[in-house]
């Protein structure tokens, strides 16, 4: 596994644990704004080229999925929270 992978996802944990308010803001941020160039609206007005273009679509439709992936990663460290709180879970 390369060091930048391992780096990334150590990272990502440590701020869905600490930081959970951060981490689902910043999906929704994520979300929207891939979402943008979609908008038919937008494309039609004054940077509709630009965001008509492949590269923004592709840019959009990645961060449209980076924010659905943390947004999921958020919610299953949400529940895995809760399961221990309530003592469904003991941990070691």
């Amino acid at each position: 596994m390369p060091t930048w992978l391992l780096n990334a996802a150590t990272a990502l944990d440590f701020l869905t644990t600490e930081h959970p308010k951060v981490m689902t803001t910043l999906s929704a941020v994520l979300i929207t704004v891939g979402s943008l160039p979609a908008f038919p609206a937008l494309a039609g007005g004054a940077g509709g080229a630009f965001l008509a273009s492949h590269a923004v679509q592709a840019a959009g439709a990645i961060a449209v999925g980076l924010g659905n992936f943390l947004k999921s990663t958020q919610d299953n460290a949400s529940q895995r929270q809760q399961m221990i709180d309530g003592g469904a879970i003991v941990e070691k």
